[in-house]
């Protein structure tokens, strides 16, 4: 008996994806099917199986791949999340995001006072209430940050924890605040324990740590690394630095991959040492010049006031391109750097995959890995 014998199949909710090649996040199958009912993937079963009901969604030739999941992204179609933390700001993001690929994201809030990070976790409740899509939670960017390693950060919001603001946070979060940037060596053990005992997922960035130092913050519970190279210590002779420590552990990392924030090669090595452990963002903002961060585009990439590199103007689907293109990195693994490797990151039990059980959450694409609506 296939599988699709397990289920009713008069549902009108029903449908056959018939792609040219499917990358399921696993492997590379090819002459079969998606059968989705009700948003969920049922399998992937031989041609010959359709049900006669299934509506049939011909993708002509195209490929399918699971839906990209960036997880740091600051706005979208000129409203940056900063200076506009609403549930509008969200929704913008995600309708420009989607068009190329992402369906799942974390809106990205820079260093902030604290009033503002309370405002912008109430937008994410507000978007979420009221059925907004993609957004599986926020990425608190800051402010516990080395102050020598702010980058584009506005300094006179960068700060050490403490537990007071932490269990403001934590109250007004209820589980919306999945992720939080921070320098390990600015971060005592209560603080630290305080965030991940309440489940929010800790990333070392705009760090001066040195190779201990972030070694020690590792085994603490710190997991992921934020944009590999950009505003943390160097990998360096005498001083391996946060990067060394990153290379020599098992914790994820992301990186920018669009040459200019980090370059080719050095993804090329990074991903030669770290394998599964890399995997993409966006650091995406957009043109706004009205709140405290100012960003303009500057052909490829975005600079703000001071000239200072502040964000890229990348898609996933770019990211994907460049990993193929510039770097090497066969195509399959490339897509599992935009969706699967960051759905393990966040945790995402049923996305990143296309497997039975899994959102049917697709994107497709044509042989020049340029995005095809279905």
């Amino acid at each position: 008996m296939t599988l699709y014998n397990y289920y009713s199949y008069k549902s009108k909710n029903m449908q056959a994806y018939l792609p040219s090649k499917i990358y399921t996040g696993e492997e590379i199958i090819i002459d079969k099917f998606i059968l989705v009912r009700n948003g969920i993937i049922l399998g992937i079963l031989p041609l010959n199986e359709i049900p006669e009901n299934a509506e049939v969604i011909d993708l002509k030739g195209n490929s399918i791949a699971p839906a990209f999941i960036d997880l740091q992204i600051y706005g979208g179609a000129g409203s940056l999340f900063n200076t506009e933390p609403t549930a509008e700001t969200i929704q913008k993001t995600y309708n420009e995001i989607s068009k190329s690929g992402t369906n799942h994201f974390q809106i990205t809030l820079s260093t902030v006072n604290l009033e503002t990070m309370l405002k912008a976790i109430a937008a994410c409740h507000d978007y979420q209430k009221n059925g907004g899509k993609g957004l599986i939670g926020l990425h608190l960017e800051g402010p516990y940050f080395n102050p020598i390693k702010k980058g584009a950060h506005i300094e006179k919001y960068v700060r050490k924890p403490t537990k007071a603001e932490i269990n403001t946070i934590l109250e007004a979060s209820q589980g919306i605040v999945t992720y939080l940037t921070l320098a390990p060596e600015m971060c005592d053990d209560e603080c630290l324990n305080l965030l991940i005992d309440n489940g929010i997922h800790i990333s070392a960035g705009h760090s001066n740590a040195t190779f201990n130092e972030a070694k020690t913050g590792f085994e603490k519970g710190i997991n992921r690394v934020t944009h590999l190279f950009n505003a943390m210590s160097a990998f360096q002779s005498r001083e391996p630095g946060l990067v060394g420590a990153t290379f020599s552990s098992n914790v994820f990392a992301s990186i920018v991959a669009d040459g200019i924030h980090v370059d080719f090669e050095s993804i090329k090595i990074s991903k030669q040492i770290m394998a599964s452990r890399l995997f993409y963002i966006t650091d995406a903002v957009t043109a706004d010049s009205r709140g405290d961060y100012k960003f303009y585009l500057n052909g490829d990439h975005y600079i703000n006031d001071a000239g200072i590199l502040s964000g890229s103007a990348l898609t996933m689907m770019q990211c994907v391109k460049n990993g193929v293109e510039k770097i090497g990195i066969p195509l399959e693994e490339s897509l599992r750097m935009a969706s699967t490797i960051p759905a393990e990151v966040a945790n995402l039990s049923n996305l990143g995959k296309i497997k039975a059980g899994f959102q049917a959450d697709f994107v497709v694409f044509d042989d020049e890995l340029n995005i095809v609506s279905i």
